[in-house]
């Protein structure tokens, strides 16, 4: 009898031990942090949010290993992006300084740098060497979008700003129609002829011209109206402790090259 009541008791035992080694295999060792990371939206000719572009994908994946946290994207109009980082609802990337922007956000050391090109329909007459050229000209920008203090002080002084919606169709069909004289093109390409070929092939994938715009294109000027770095960002009073993370993953993959690598590919 007794060696029955110890076979039982060894096989309960037994169970138990795997139940529980079970339970710890299955078990995470440490849940990842998760940090809200606000995106501005873009929108597609046919109004639908547009996806991530993959070389800001590649770049949210590299600071998601090197920072061992994950982040739960959120998409916003960029008016809204910008209110609710200052509200503390999450981290913004994506964004340029400003004075005042400043007042409610923190930002990270700049992760790269867009390059922010003036961009007319190819058979306009203007020139340009610097953002004086602009005087009295009506310039088409991504509504919410700021450029630093200096060009702020000429929005509607040395130039008309004509806002309007994060869809790149929309301000190509005003500026063939000719409802604006310039617009402003933020890209990582950092040559001119190779933004001038994307568009154009834009405007012919997804046949913008109307029958009376069949011979126009646009071209893009050669020099930069300015070199714009790109930044995360925080509340002004909230995660300080995240955005010396996001800098010293920063400096690292400038130092293992990982984060230049990301610019190539």
């Amino acid at each position: 009898m007794q060696d029955k009541y110890r076979a039982a008791f060894l096989t309960v035992t037994r169970c138990t031990g795997l139940l529980l080694g079970l339970c710890f295999l299955l078990s995470p060792v440490q849940a990842k942090t998760v940090l809200p990371l606000l995106l501005a939206e873009t929108r597609t000719e046919n109004g639908e949010i547009a996806p991530i572009r993959p070389e800001n994908q590649k770049i949210i994946d590299y600071f998601e290993r090197s920072m061992d946290v994950q982040f739960d994207v959120r998409r916003y109009p960029l008016p809204r992006v910008i209110e609710n980082i200052g509200k503390g609802e999450g981290l913004g990337f994506g964004l340029s300084k400003s004075t005042e922007r400043q007042k409610t956000m923190r930002y990270s050391d700049p992760v790269f740098s867009d390059f922010v090109w003036v961009v007319v329909r190819d058979d306009s007459r203007m020139q340009y060497a610097g953002v004086q050229d602009l005087q009295g000209k009506s310039v088409g920008i991504v509504r919410g979008i700021r450029f630093g203090d200096e060009i702020d002080k000429m929005r509607n002084v040395l130039f008309k700003v004509e806002e309007d919606q994060p869809q790149t169709s929309s301000r190509l069909k005003k500026l063939l129609s000719g409802r604006m004289d310039v617009m402003l093109v933020n890209s990582r390409l950092p040559n001119a002829k190779d933004l001038e070929a994307e568009l154009n092939l834009y405007l012919d994938d997804k046949n913008l011209r109307n029958e009376t715009q069949m011979n126009y294109g646009v071209k893009v000027f050669a020099k930069p109206m300015l070199v714009d770095p790109i930044h995360f960002t925080a509340g002004i009073n909230t995660r300080a402790e995240v955005i010396n993370k996001i800098n010293a993953a920063i400096i690292k993959g400038r130092k293992s090259g990982d984060l230049p690598a990301l610019w190539k590919n």
